[in-house]
């Protein structure tokens, strides 16, 4: 029996809006074997989409509208206009799957250029703030400054380290974006600063409260992954002049931590979870950090 979507598509396409065909749009996207938070971004960029073209008959919408909408989206968010073109392409894609339209009006459109601004952390940077941290803020602060480095790992996969993830020398870790599992050997070391795995987990296990998480609050609950965010710019804030683009977040700890590891000759991309070198070259890019320095040829 054909499905009631497909006869919505061929036989009333007066009446089919982008709104209508979101309706069954949102049920793929959930469909798909891809994480939670990917999902939720999806989503969200398809509200985007919807503000701008839900009511337009979906065989209607053409690329200047596209084009339009994409524009004024960049004009002050350019990151996320680049996300909502690339969501309204697949929305429309799956609907010539479904047989509503013949031609994709998101097809032809350009991205909008996105110059990176966000600032990477220095080494220097990320020693100031775990100094502060250690002074002025509760003990899962600075231990999250050293987890965070060591592992390499995101904040959805900090928040959610637990000492029951330790077993074989190993801590195990399943990535909350992507689903990739993990095993880190508890003998890795971050030479730059003198510390291996498992002793910045033996530092979580010394703040003297009871807690099946590495990082936790004062009563072992699990912290929520705003709060690592919040702590993060507080300390930031306190010891990190404010300067051009967009500062540093908890997430360059990642980047550093790629930078630090690849130096010491590590295979980055496992560590990360990527599945694909180009990404973490991305991680490796220090922006101008190093612009003008020499490099040393080493003889072997």
């Amino acid at each position: 029996m054909t499905p009631l979507y497909f006869l919505l598509g061929r036989l009333l396409p007066r009446f089919r809006t982008v709104e209508e065909w979101a309706v069954i749009y949102r049920q793929l996207v959930e469909a798909r074997p891809i994480g939670a938070k990917t999902k939720a971004n999806r989503h969200g960029a398809l509200a985007h989409v919807l503000s701008y073209l839900g009511s337009r008959v979906v065989s209607a919408v053409r690329p200047h509208e596209v084009a339009a909408m994409v524009q004024d989206i960049a004009s002050t968010h350019p990151q996320t206009a680049k996300r909502v073109l690339h969501e309204a392409a697949d929305l429309f894609n799956e609907c010539i799957n479904y047989g509503w339209i013949d031609r994709n009006p998101a097809a032809g459109v350009k991205p909008p250029p996105c110059r990176v601004q966000r600032k990477r952390l220095t080494l220097g940077n990320w020693q100031d703030l775990k100094a502060h941290a250690e002074e002025h803020m509760p003990p899962w602060v600075s231990n999250m400054m050293v987890l965070a480095l060591v592992t390499g790992q995101r904040r959805s996969d900090l928040v959610k380290m637990q000492f029951d993830d330790v077993w074989d020398d190993h801590l195990h870790i399943e990535q909350a974006k992507t689903g990739t599992r993990l095993a880190l050997p508890l003998n890795l070391k971050l030479d730059a600063i003198g510390v291996s795995l498992k002793q910045a987990i033996e530092q979580c296990k010394s703040t003297g409260v009871q807690s099946a998480y590495m990082l936790h609050k004062h009563n072992g609950d699990r912290l929520a992954d705003a709060s690592l965010s919040a702590r993060f710019e507080e300390a930031r804030k306190a010891v990190i002049p404010s300067s051009d683009g967009i500062p540093a977040s908890l997430h360059e700890c990642r980047s550093l931590s790629e930078r630090l590891y690849r130096a010491q000759g590590l295979n980055t991309m496992v560590l990360l979870g990527h599945k694909h070198q180009a990404m973490t070259d991305i991680y490796n890019d220090d922006r101008g950090l190093t612009k003008g320095t020499w490099k040393t040829l080493l003889l072997t």
